[in-house]
């Protein structure tokens, strides 16, 4: 059974039908809980858009850490630093 952090407690979801086959991923953002680094772990629904050889990073990131540079278009926030630098038009 997946775990996630949802507002800032984890918690076990227990899925049913095509979800528990295929359960959505962990937001893999890092963070820091009780002063330590840690993956956010949050229910994923976006994949970061940055290219990498021939396709895309595709992290897993939660709303909260998917930082949108255009329409349907999101980077995590390690490539959203790098974009910043690069093409600062884009924020």
């Amino acid at each position: 059974m997946p775990w996630y952090v949802v507002n800032g407690c984890p918690v076990h979801l227990k899925l049913s039908g095509k979800a528990a086959k295929n359960p959505p991923s962990q937001c893999v953002a890092r963070v820091e809980r009780d002063g330590r680094p840690a993956k956010c772990c949050g229910i994923s629904t976006l994949l970061c858009d940055w290219p990498v050889d021939g396709g895309t990073c595709d992290a897993p990131l939660c709303a909260e850490h998917g930082v949108e540079v255009g329409r349907d278009r999101h980077y995590c926030p390690r490539h959203a630093a790098a974009a910043r630098e690069r093409e600062p038009e884009l924020f």
